[in-house]
């Protein structure tokens, strides 16, 4: 069983026909699940990154 965010990951590489690479080039800003789309916490992913992760 998949976690929400994990769900999201999924849903966001099916609409990008499969390509994980699609998925970070992903040009749909406004749909709702974008921020989500790496298949983590929006927060979490820009807390890694200003540790430098």
């Amino acid at each position: 069983m998949l976690t929400p965010i994990k769900s999201i990951r999924a849903k966001c590489v099916d609409c990008s026909g499969g390509s994980f690479a699609e998925v970070r080039e992903c040009p749909i800003k406004d749909c709702a699940l974008y921020p989500y789309r790496f298949g983590k916490r929006p927060g979490t992913v820009e807390k890694q990154k200003k540790e430098g992760r």
